[in-house]
């Protein structure tokens, strides 16, 4: 009898979901709002790869850095493609491909794109936060191969974290729904339980709320250790005189703390609006009365975060003058120009104390 009831209650759970349907403002979401970070994204991520492999800027660990968050950046738009078809324009990926794989594939490398971008930015502050606090020392702990190390490492972590998109607990769930496509499985109601009431949490603080506030409390230290310096200068500036080499150097680090403050003001401004909804939105029994309202709102939340993965090589081009430089160089090089001269730069000692003054 309760098997009966159970099974009863589901199906009728499962024929109110399917008699759902995307609302035509989360159509328009997808179909002009993605078409435009599309058509941004991908030619301003690309730009962005080429920029930061040159080498002036490579071979410093915060443009290392850059190169692969743009991989990652590109990653997750590329996943974005298919909600785009599917919810945009109705394309009916469930006949076409075995579903519950394809699920299994875009959720992942979705997730792995989104943990990996919010933690690399983490990595480009603390490279900061170290060249600013222990100038002396970062000549050593702040090297591209360092950087890449730490990103394995990240990688790991990611990767282990989200393995569990990949197993048969996960996969279809309501195809042409926009909010719940993909997710739990009927195999396991621990995993279902697990996936709404702990995972979505979970998610939420390690791409969202965690990096947000360690990158908000680096740039504030930072800010108050740079001001701090500057008043030394003040005092200094008769007696201290840098050499052109020293004062490039200078320069460079300069751009490079201005790039990382641009992109961590992406990162709070496009991310935190739809983890704290993500929070708050209903998960009760009033769901079904909130429906047209939540899926509307989290869609449109969604594609403002999506902003982020899209748009960091324009706020780098407005932001720092090496950056357009750099840009504008690589340009004429890939056009048949003469590749610019790169300038190799060497720190002494005396060099680094002076500019720990002016930084």
């Amino acid at each position: 009898m309760n098997t009966t009831t159970s099974a009863t209650s589901r199906n009728t759970t499962l024929s109110w979901a399917l008699s759902l349907s995307n609302p035509v403002l989360v159509n328009l979401f997808y179909q002009i709002g993605y078409s435009v970070i599309f058509l941004l994204g991908f030619p301003g991520n690309t730009a962005s790869f080429l920029t930061f492999s040159r080498v002036t800027l490579r071979k410093v660990s915060t443009g290392c850095l850059f190169v692969v968050l743009a991989v990652f950046d590109t990653l997750y738009l590329l996943m974005c493609i298919f909600d785009y078809l599917e919810f945009g324009f109705s394309v009916p990926f469930s006949n076409l491909v075995s579903y519950s794989e394809f699920c299994r594939f875009r959720y992942f490398v979705m997730s792995i794109s989104q943990f990996a971008s919010a933690w690399i930015l983490v990595l480009v502050s603390v490279d900061r936060w170290v060249r600013t606090r222990f100038p002396f020392k970062s000549g050593t702990i702040c090297t591209p191969r360092k950087a890449l190390i730490s990103v394995g490492i990240l990688l790991i972590i990611d990767i282990t974290l989200h393995a569990h998109l990949l197993t048969p607990w996960f996969g279809v769930f309501f195809p042409g729904l926009s909010i719940a496509a993909c997710g739990p499985g009927s195999r396991s109601f621990t995993y279902i339980t697990f996936y709404f009431f702990t995972w979505n949490i979970i998610q939420i603080f390690t791409t969202c709320i965690v990096p947000a506030t360690i990158m908000s409390v680096i740039v504030v230290d930072i800010s108050i250790n740079i001001r701090f310096r500057k008043n030394a200068v003040a005092q200094r500036n008769q007696t201290l005189k840098l050499d052109k080499n020293a004062r490039r150097k200078l320069l460079l680090q300069k751009q490079m703390f201005i790039l990382m403050f641009g992109s961590v003001c992406i990162f709070l401004i496009t991310t935190l609006p739809v983890g704290i909804y993500k929070i708050i939105s209903p998960r009760d029994a009033n769901l079904a009365k909130t429906y047209m309202s939540i899926i509307t709102i989290w869609t449109g939340l969604g594609w403002f975060q999506s902003l982020l993965y899209g748009i960091s090589f324009y706020v780098h081009c407005l932001s720092s003058n090496l950056f357009r430089k750099e840009f504008q160089l690589q340009v004429k090089h890939l056009m048949g120009g003469n590749p610019s001269r790169v300038h190799t730069i060497e720190l002494t000692q005396r060099d680094r104390r002076t500019m720990t003054l002016h930084t």
